[in-house]
């Protein structure tokens, strides 16, 4: 019976998969014909052998991560180009699937076995991302404030500005609770549903061991947080500079700003953490930059044009860290 429930569950998953899939893409077709083909195809092959340097930046967002998790494991066995291989690998599992952070953070703490205790593991996944949720909190709310005050914004698109600031708050305030007030949310969790099941506690008791670690990260050395921050905005430095350097690439007629340049990634990290669910966010990418570029007074094709050049070093960087999956597997 289990079996069956599984493959109908990976069928599920499956289906569910290709309608995303779907409507992406043809999300990406309407976008692309709104814009003209022939005006994006254009834009895409002026990148020429920047695409080169584009991988690099790319490639320097995720060392940046992986500097920052080593961070988090200060003083375990963790080598930096296994954090980095498993950073690629875990990266290119979330965007082929719609469990997105769900499936490539788990998966971290199983590339690095062997290297380090599953308490260890999970610990310093959870503190780096929550140096890293925090960063593109503050990317995302200083993005909005920036895009607020200098887009030629529609009634809805300020509504959308206006919402997300005070997501960001929101969330702000939230994590200063947590902060203060340590609740442990898993382990009680955990324990009700153990107490329902008439199971043991022993996860509980793993769950209550795992959130005194995580909330250890507030007695680090300000030294040692200041560090894993430092990672954090050199990711998003680099990703930053990525934009730029497409922007000046490529043909516009419009002079383009490291503001633009700015505005253009924390939206495009906006739609990274509300759409992650959507297998490489197909159609969604270019949507979102093309509507971003038209309020900035952009052509938008060249929005367009930005997403899908980011897209193939996605793909390329994702292959990357599939082989090393393999090749780790077959190892």
């Amino acid at each position: 019976m289990s079996t069956t429930t599984d493959a109908e569950r990976s069928r599920s998953r499956t289906l569910l998969n290709l309608a995303l899939a779907v409507i992406g893409g043809l999300l990406l077709v309407v976008t692309v014909r709104r814009v003209g083909w022939s005006t994006v195809q254009a834009s895409v092959t002026g990148i020429g052998w920047w695409i080169g340097v584009v991988l690099l930046l790319g490639l320097g967002r995720f060392a940046a991560r992986a500097r920052a998790w080593q961070v988090c494991t200060r003083g375990s066995n963790l080598p930096f180009g296994r954090a980095l291989a498993a950073t690629l690998a875990a990266d290119a599992l979330g965007n082929l699937t719609p469990l997105g952070l769900l499936a490539s953070e788990p998966a971290k703490v199983l590339f690095v076995r062997g290297r380090l205790t599953t308490l260890e593991a999970v610990a310093s996944v959870a503190a780096e991302n929550a140096f890293y949720m925090t960063s593109v909190l503050a990317m995302i709310g200083a993005g909005a404030i920036v895009f607020f005050e200098r887009a030629n914004l529609s009634d809805v698109l300020q509504l959308v500005a206006q919402g997300v600031l005070a997501a960001v708050m929101i969330a702000s305030l939230a994590a200063l609770w947590v902060a203060r007030q340590q609740p442990a949310i898993l382990s009680r969790l955990a324990r009700g549903i153990a107490t329902w099941t008439g199971r043991g506690e022993t996860a509980p008791d793993r769950l209550r061991e795992l959130e005194v670690h995580f909330y250890a990260i507030l007695r680090w050395p300000a030294g040692r947080i200041a560090h894993a921050f430092v990672w954090e905005a050199a990711f998003h430095v680099a990703a930053v500079a990525e934009v730029f350097l497409v922007l000046r690439v490529l043909p516009s007629a419009h002079p383009i700003t490291l503001i633009d340049a700015f505005v253009l990634e924390t939206t495009g990290r906006l739609i990274v953490v509300a759409f992650k669910f959507v297998p490489y966010r197909l159609g969604v990418d270019e949507a979102g930059t093309a509507l971003v570029a038209r309020a900035l007074a952009l052509d938008p094709a060249l929005g367009v044009a930005l997403a899908l050049v980011r897209r193939v070093r996605i793909l390329v960087l994702n292959a990357i860290g599939l082989v090393w999956l393999a090749a780790s597997r077959r190892g």
